[in-house]
């Protein structure tokens, strides 16, 4: 079978030939893919930017759906054969300090640093194997496209929950995203699906932009140095920013946003950023404004609240033309991944269905 592989520590990319893979285990799940997506957190692994990868040639994508195809025998005490699934792809090992403790997504063993599709065979390929906790049942509404975005809706689902528990946003809180791609125009999603109008989007591509109005929340759209402008204009201490979500994952963006909050605003990091790459800040004004800044790393335990997320959401916010989603054929990888570079989508899927 073809599949997409990277040798990430060489910064290799190919189109390989591979074994279909085979049921080994009792838990084994054999998927047949469906839809398979690539996101930043690729790119930067393209590109040999993560220090912490595999030592060989893995074939892609931690954001997939499909069919059941064949199982283990305590997997098919679970699930069937036909039936049709997402695939969380970080899987803890249950022992270690932080695990115990319930906060899988710090894992040493397991979690990010086992992740299907970075350091195990992921979706970008026929079929992938994977074990059952790893494998969730899509409810009744949500297509395969849509189960494809659930693992990018349950990073999303951490980061709002972290958001609600330590810094609730208000009703008259003016919120602010910085970056329109998959994860900033889903973080749009989530604000206008749960009420929240007073919401601006600082996207320098002309083209992100245009994607993100697809959406019809009303939000404002800017560009960066409009946005600068206006805010000058502003008392920051008293109208600036409640709330602001740095999707972008550049740096100077999020140095930029923090002179924008309000006294008592939050700051979330969600983009994620070149490793190393740091910024300015004050410990004065964090300490004057109250500020509240926080990190929100990858899905722990969201997974099974995220596919019921998607049903919720529906076509109204999950439609690839509204979210700016292109459909590739696999062949056609390396236009996907330039289209996704230059702005033109907000995200590349794979339809590996065929």
């Amino acid at each position: 079978m073809k599949a997409l592989q990277c040798f990430a520590k060489m910064g290799e990319l190919s189109l390989e030939d591979v074994a279909k893979p085979s049921i080994n285990k009792p838990d084994d799940v054999l998927i047949k893919v469906g839809f398979a997506g690539l996101c930043g957190t690729d790119l930067h692994i393209m590109s040999g930017e993560f220090a912490v990868v595999g030592d060989k040639k893995v074939t892609l994508c931690h954001e997939f759906s499909g069919t059941v195809v064949d199982l283990g025998i305590e997997a098919a005490k679970k699930f069937k054969v036909g039936d049709m699934v997402g695939v969380d792809p970080n899987r803890p090992c249950h022992t270690c300090q932080f695990c115990v403790r319930g906060q899988v997504h710090f894992c040493q063993d397991g979690g990010c640093r086992d992740a299907t599709g970075i350091f195990r065979d992921g979706g970008l390929a026929e079929f992938c194997q994977v074990p059952a906790e790893q494998v969730f049942l899509l409810p009744s509404g949500v297509s395969l496209q849509s189960g494809a975005l659930c693992e990018p809706l349950s990073c999303i689902l951490h980061g709002w929950e972290r958001l609600m528990a330590k810094s609730p946003v208000q009703p008259d809180s003016r919120i602010l995203i910085t970056g329109a791609g998959i994860i900033g125009n889903l973080w749009v999603t989530m604000f206008h699906y749960h009420g929240f109008r007073d919401v601006t989007v600082s996207e320098p591509a002309d083209g992100r932009r245009n994607i993100t109005e697809k959406l019809e929340t009303g939000f404002k759209m800017v560009i960066p140095r409009d946005l600068e402008a206006q805010e000058k204009e502003k008392d920051a201490e008293q109208f600036g920013f409640d709330v602001i979500i740095e999707c972008s994952g550049f740096p100077p963006a999020l140095e930029q946003a923090l002179a924008w909050t309000k006294r008592g605003a939050t700051i979330m990091i969600f983009g994620c950023a070149p490793p190393g790459k740091s910024i300015k800040i004050c410990p004065e004004e964090i300490f004057r404004k109250e500020l509240t800044i926080l990190g929100s790393l990858i899905n722990p335990a969201t997974y099974s609240r995220a596919v019921r997320l998607a049903a919720n959401l529906g076509e109204r916010y999950l439609a690839y033309d509204k979210l700016g989603v292109k459909v590739f054929s696999i062949e056609d990888y390396n236009e996907a991944i330039n289209q996704l570079k230059k702005g033109a989508i907000a995200k590349a899927v794979f339809d590996m269905s065929s």
